[in-house]
């Protein structure tokens, strides 16, 4: 069974290139240590809610994005 780490984020908007630069290096190592995918998804329709949401769970400010990401592993070992 496949094994998912996942990662919820806030980035600066301005560092938008920065964060995409930053990740394509961090993918290359996660492949090369067995990951069979990487993928960073940069919100653009993430609503606020009424009790909990994306943006409140990592306190992003007006000026940041919320960032999703996650790596697939074959396994949790």
């Amino acid at each position: 069974m496949s094994y998912v780490d996942g990662f919820v984020i806030a980035v600066p908007v301005a560092n938008k290139q920065k964060f995409v630069e930053h990740a394509r290096l961090g993918d290359a190592v996660f492949i090369d240590l067995g990951a069979t995918r990487v993928m960073e998804c940069w919100a653009d329709d993430v609503p606020e809610g009424r009790v909990t949401d994306f943006r409140r769970a990592v306190q992003a400010g007006a000026d940041e994005a919320v960032v999703f990401s996650w790596i697939e592993w074959p396994d949790k070992a």
